[in-house]
C-alpha cells in the first residue's frame, strides 16, 4: 500500500511543478509607431497568471500602457475588458509558446484587465 500512494504522489508532483500559467509584459509604445519591442524594457514587472479550465484575471494594466506581450506556456484564450471572462470557444485563441503583441490604445485607461483560459 505504501508503494502505491508513494507512486501515486510521484506521478502528481510533475502536475503542480508544471502549472500552466500566462505572463503579461506592458509597453509604454504603441504598434502605429514602429516599435522596436525586443530592444524596449517592459513598464513594470511582467504578470504570471494562472491559467485553468476556469477563466483567470490580472491585475489592472497601467494607465501608461499601449501594447501588451501575451506568452502562455500552454494553448490558451483570452478576453480584454473591465471585467472580462474568457471562454475557451469564444475568447482569442494564444498558441503555446508563441508570444504575440497587442496593441491596447487608450483602454489600460480605464484599468483594463485581461482574463485567460486553456483551451482543449
Amino acid at each position: 500500500m505504501k508503494r502505491l500512494l508513494l507512486a501515486i504522489a510521484f506521478l502528481l508532483l510533475p502536475a503542480q511543478a508544471f502549472a500552466s500559467s500566462c505572463v503579461i509584459s506592458e509597453y509604454a509604445i504603441g504598434l502605429r509607431g514602429g516599435a522596436q519591442v525586443a530592444k524596449a524594457k517592459p513598464l513594470k514587472t511582467p504578470q504570471n497568471i494562472t491559467v485553468t479550465a476556469t477563466s483567470a484575471q490580472s491585475a489592472a494594466l497601467s494607465g501608461d500602457t499601449k501594447m501588451v506581450r501575451l506568452w502562455c506556456d500552454t494553448q490558451s484564450a483570452f478576453e480584454q475588458g473591465s471585467n472580462p471572462t474568457a471562454s475557451a470557444t469564444v475568447s482569442v485563441p494564444l498558441s503555446a509558446g508563441v508570444p504575440e503583441y497587442f496593441d491596447v490604445g487608450d483602454l489600460a485607461v480605464d484599468g483594463s484587465l485581461i482574463a485567460f483560459i486553456l483551451r482543449p
